[in-house]
């Protein structure tokens, strides 16, 4: 990771970071306090090379646009390469439910292809007892 532009995404339940590459690269499980599942921003040198990252690797990236969906914490990331283009779309849900706030444990990534036919890697490497 070349910098700190990372976007968050959550529901007042628990928070993830997402750099500029559409990688997840801190999330705490269940709970803010809790071990982080993602730890790509701390690293290690006994680790292997992305270990602590959910990541989206785009073959040929030339890219990356990152923004948020006016008025809502939905993060959406553009990955644009020679062979096309991929959105990433980043939330955690939130919504009433028993007229009960309810925000689960849960992170929903979408992906689909904007254009053309991009070759798309997924990867991720959770990390556990890492605290």
């Amino acid at each position: 990771m070349s910098d700190l532009n990372l976007g968050v995404i959550g529901n007042c339940s628990f928070a993830a970071l997402v750099d500029r590459q559409a990688s997840i690269v801190w999330c705490c499980l269940p709970r803010f306090d809790g071990d982080p599942v993602f730890h790509g921003l701390l690293g290690s040198p006994a680790e292997a090379p992305g270990d602590g990252v959910m990541a989206v690797d785009v073959e040929g990236l030339l890219r990356t646009e990152q923004w948020y969906v006016p008025n809502t914490a939905v993060l959406r990331t553009k990955l644009i390469s020679a062979h096309g283009s991929v959105e990433v779309v980043d939330f955690a849900p939130r919504f009433l439910w028993h007229d009960r706030s309810f925000r689960p444990q849960t992170l929903v990534r979408r992906l689909h292809a904007v254009s053309g036919s991009p070759r798309v890697r997924l990867r991720i490497r959770p990390r556990f007892d890492f605290g």
